[in-house]
């Protein structure tokens, strides 16, 4: 049997025979279809207790992303084998309370697989078209932004990740890292915060820097080097506390350091 599928009901009451199909799970020679009709899901939960509602669609977000791993090749087909496909349906429903049901497998003939496509079963017996999601495009983080930004030429001479060794650095008791140094007649460092991060976290990194920049000045002072530039650099944020922490920063004086936008780098250099 090289294709295959099984109907998934929702049965809205246990009292009675009742079924409502709410989508479909396949396997088309070799590849895994799963398909949920989410006007149809609703209905059929409509009179169920918040709880389960969720339960049964984190049950089904579940099945989606395992049905993807398999697609990427990074999970093996156990979950359609036929041997054992009824048997894991079976345990499925159980752990939703029998709300979630699957018929028996159908198969798909082989002198019907060349014209079976998931968008027709789903079409024959949903009744409404196949919508593939749409996969929403993870915005990159502050750090991928940062070294994204960083990679033109404007930087080529600095040292990205620039490792300050406990040992040879006053002020510090274990390894740090700046993300950016160049070392002239001076330092020139630039050293990211992410203020979408938590308060805790974010106070933690700028005592680190802190106590970077004094390290550095006192080896420019030992090596008769230029006091330095640095930079803490972060992009903006809404949170209102994290906004007050930034201009407070900006207000201390003799600081030793600057605090830059991202964008303002360039400038710096």
């Amino acid at each position: 049997m090289n294709s295959f599928f099984t109907l998934i009901y929702i049965v809205p009451n246990r009292f009675s025979d009742e079924k409502i199909t709410v989508g479909i799970l396949a396997n088309l020679d070799g590849v895994p279809h799963f398909g949920l009709s989410d006007k149809r899901l609703s209905f059929a939960l409509q009179n169920f207790t918040s709880q389960l509602k969720a339960d049964v669609r984190k049950g089904f977000r579940y099945m989606d992303l395992d049905v993807n791993k398999i697609k990427r090749g990074e999970e093996a087909l156990s979950l359609f084998d036929p041997p054992y496909s009824k048997k894991l349906l079976k345990e499925l429903s159980r752990k939703k309370r029998g709300v979630i049901q699957y018929s028996d497998l159908f198969e798909v003939k082989e002198t019907n697989q060349s014209n079976v496509s998931f968008e027709r079963l789903f079409k024959k017996f949903i009744g409404e078209d196949y919508l593939q999601k749409k996969t929403k495009k993870k915005t990159p983080n502050f750090n991928a932004r940062f070294k994204d930004y960083v990679s033109s030429k404007k930087f080529a001479d600095f040292d990205y990740n620039y490792k300050l060794e406990a040992n040879n650095f006053p002020f510090i008791y274990r390894d740090l890292t700046v993300d950016l140094c160049r070392k002239t007649n001076y330092f020139t460092v630039f050293y990211t915060i992410d203020f979408s991060k938590s308060i805790q976290t974010i106070q933690v990194k700028i005592s680190r820097f802190r106590l970077i920049v004094q390290s550095l000045q006192q080896v420019s002072a030992n090596e008769g080097l230029s006091s330095g530039r640095y930079y803490m650099v972060y992009e903006s944020t809404s949170s209102q506390s994290k906004l007050a922490l930034i201009n407070s920063i900006k207000s201390e004086k003799n600081l030793g350091y600057k605090i830059i936008r991202m964008t303002e780098m360039k400038d710096k250099v």
